[in-house]
């Protein structure tokens, strides 16, 4: 089956060894135009000659949203949940994808947040902000919830504009929200027995990837550790919207070689769908290969 067909299924499933693990579409979103937000220093002309080599638009980048649910006996786990209602009609497309698969929001026993940003939690809350997912514990990073409710969170070494603005606001307002069933955990906590949290800064302070584990099978579940096929052939040029951009380039580079020699499958929230794959490095340059359906 090809990715767009799974794609206008709205999901998909697939074993890790004794978990059933479904990857969700919950949209995706267009970046128009590209720069200033993705190679924000790099020569426009540079930028379109990879663009062109690579048979991409010239005029906007997609990144999909991908989101993963992990389920084991009457455990339903959801690892982030989309933007819910808050980016516009091309995404928030879940909850249609969960009735698509007989789930109900209401079987959802944990959340697991990789990072505070609009396009990782705003599903966790309905239009009207009642809990998405009534049942459900929800799992934070203790770093990235403080980072998100100080006073003044620190943009000095990434770009304070109206994206971050509009950013502190929405984690200020869905995390107040959702106090009485927050849970925080910290970097290299295991949740659950088999979520493994990786601290992966730089695109926020607490952003974390995941290791999910099931006896010999492993996946690494990203986060936004990188988005796009720029950002893995060239992790240097970076994005305005990691927090930290120098941070966010060192990070990238190690678990692209860490991808690279441990030749590890990878969910990435943002990467076509369903958003599985591998990293290879050839000559110098790493290469995102899709895993075949």
């Amino acid at each position: 089956m090809t990715n767009s067909i799974l794609e206008k299924k709205g999901y998909y499933k697939f074993p890790l060894g004794t978990l059933e693990i479904s990857v969700f579409t919950d949209g995706y979103s267009e970046i128009r135009p590209i720069q200033p937000m993705f190679a924000p220093n790099v020569e426009p002309s540079d930028l379109q000659l990879f663009l062109n080599n690579q048979n991409l638009s010239n005029e906007y980048i997609r990144l999909a949203g991908n989101i993963l649910l992990a389920a084991t006996g009457d455990e339903h786990i959801l690892i982030d949940t989309g933007c819910g209602g808050s980016l516009g009609p091309t995404s928030g497309k879940l909850l249609d994808h969960f009735a698509s698969a007989d789930i109900a929001p209401s079987s959802i026993t944990h959340i697991v947040l990789t990072h505070a940003h609009p396009d990782h939690i705003g599903g966790v809350l309905t239009e009207d902000g009642a809990l998405a997912f009534p049942n459900a514990l929800v799992h934070l990073s203790k770093t990235e919830y403080d980072f998100w409710m100080s006073p003044e969170p620190d943009f000095s070494k990434g770009t304070h504009n109206a994206v971050a603005d509009f950013e502190i606001q929405f984690a200020r307002q869905f995390l107040e929200r959702l106090e009485s069933v927050l849970h925080f955990y910290n970097a290299n906590d295991i949740l659950l027995g088999f979520l493994h949290m990786l601290p992966a800064p730089g695109h926020t302070p607490g952003q974390m990837m995941i290791q999910i584990h099931s006896g010999d099978d492993k996946l690494l579940h990203i986060a936004d550790v990188f988005q796009h096929q720029i950002l893995v052939e060239h992790p240097e040029w970076g994005n305005q919207i990691d927090s930290d951009f120098e941070l966010g380039v060192r990070t990238r580079l190690s678990v692209l070689e860490h991808l690279a020699e441990s030749k590890q499958l990878l969910f990435g929230n943002h990467l076509p769908f369903p958003g599985l794959g591998y990293i290879v490095k050839s000559n110098g340059t790493f290469h995102y290969v899709p895993k075949g359906q």
